[in-house]
C-alpha cells in the first residue's frame, strides 16, 4: 500500500471509535442526564468546544447540515444546559462506552483484557502523538476548538483512562482532517448539501433516507440537489437509488486527494514502517468496535428502504 492508503486506512479504522461515541446508548444517557435536549445531542455535543456558538457558526463548521434545522436546536440548546456541561457529560458517555466495548464479546474473541487493550492503546498514542503535535491550527476552527476542549479528558475510573485518551486523540485526528476536507469539498465546487447526496451514491456512507433524517434535509431539497447532479453527469438518475458516475466517483477522489495533500506534512513525521504498524494497530481497534455492535451496521449502505 501506499504511504496515501495506510494513511487514509489508518484514520479511517480509528474514526470507528470516535463514530461509534455518537451512537452509543451510554452517550444518550450520559446527555441526557446533563439536560441537553435528546433532538440536539449531536449537534450539542460536536459544536460545545465552540463556546456557545450560534446556528450559522455550526452550519457553517458542520458544513452538509441544513440551515432550517440546526436553527430548531441552536442556540436554545444553550439555555439548557452550557457548553463545557455537555462536553464533561460527553467524556462520561465515552468512558462507559468503552466499558462496555471491554466487556462485550468481540473484546474476549480478540483475546483483549484490561492490560491488552492499555498496552494497544499505548502503541497506537506513542505513534500518532508525533502526529498529532504537527497538526496545524490554520484554517481548522472546529479542529482548534477541540484541542482546548478535550485535551485533557479524565475518565472517572482510572482503568479505563486508555480508552479515554485514545478517543481523544481520534477525535483531534478526525475534526483536524474533518476541517480540511470541508476545504477541499468548497474547493472542487461543491455544497455540503451536494456532498452528502454524493456521498450516499458511492454507497459506502448513510443511506439517502438516513442522511436526510440525521442532517435535516427535507426530501424536496434532496431530490431537487439530486436532479442538479444528475444533470451535471455526477449521479445516474435523482432517485435513492442513484449512483456514481465515472465523473462523480471521480470528483470525490479529487476532494480525498485534496484532503490527503493538506494533512500530509503532519502524517510525514512517521516513516513507512510506524505508518504501516499504526495501520495494522488500527484494524484491532476497527474490529473491537464493530464487533461491540455500537456501530448500528443497518444505517450505512447504499439505495433505498421506503419502510425506514
Amino acid at each position: 500500500m501506499t504511504r496515501t492508503s495506510l494513511t487514509r486506512s489508518a484514520t479511517k479504522r480509528l474514526d470507528t471509535l470516535h463514530s461509534a461515541s455518537y451512537f452509543a446508548p451510554t452517550m444518550t444517557k450520559a446527555l441526557e442526564g446533563a439536560g441537553v435536549p435528546v433532538e440536539a445531542h449531536y449537534l450539542a455535543q460536536r459544536s460545545a468546544p465552540l463556546g456557545a456558538p450560534s446556528a450559522e457558526l455550526v452550519v457553517a463548521t458542520f458544513f452538509n447540515y441544513a440551515p432550517a434545522y440546526v436553527a430548531t436546536q441552536v442556540p436554545a440548546c444553550w439555555e439548557a444546559v452550557r457548553p463545557a456541561e455537555v462536553t464533561t457529560a460527553r467524556i462520561a458517555g465515552v468512558e462507559a462506552m468503552s466499558a462496555e466495548i471491554l466487556a462485550s464479546d468481540a473484546a474476549a474473541t480478540a483475546g483483549l483484557d484490561r492490560a491488552g487493550f492499555d498496552a494497544l492503546v499505548e502503541r497506537i498514542l506513542e505513534r500518532l502523538q508525533p502526529v498529532l503535535d504537527a497538526q496545524s491550527l490554520s484554517g481548522r476552527p472546529l479542529y482548534a476548538a477541540h484541542v482546548r476542549a478535550v485535551a485533557e479528558a479524565r475518565a472517572e475510573d482510572p482503568g479505563l483512562q486508555s480508552a479515554v485518551d485514545l478517543w481523544t486523540a481520534v477525535t483531534l485526528l478526525r475534526e483536524h482532517r474533518g476541517d480540511a476536507h470541508i476545504a477541499a469539498l468548497v474547493t472542487v465546487g461543491l455544497s455540503g448539501l451536494e456532498a452528502i447526496v454524493l456521498d450516499s451514491a458511492s454507497g459506502r456512507s448513510f443511506y439517502p433516507w438516513s442522511m436526510r433524517k440525521t442532517r435535516g434535509w427535507t426530501e424536496e431539497e434532496w431530490r431537487e440537489t439530486a436532479k442538479a447532479l444528475a444533470a451535471r453527469g455526477l449521479l445516474t438518475s435523482a432517485g435513492d437509488d442513484a449512483h456514481l458516475t465515472d465523473a462523480g466517483a471521480a470528483l470525490k477522489e479529487d476532494a480525498e486527494n485534496r484532503t490527503d495533500a493538506a494533512v500530509a506534512a503532519a502524517w510525514d513525521v512517521l516513516d513507512d514502517d510506524a505508518l504501516s504498524a499504526l495501520a495494522d494497530d488500527a484494524k484491532v481497534v476497527a474490529k473491537l468496535v464493530l464487533g461491540s455492535g455500537i456501530l448500528p451496521s443497518k444505517l450505512f449502505g447504499h439505495g433505498s428502504d421506503s419502510k425506514r
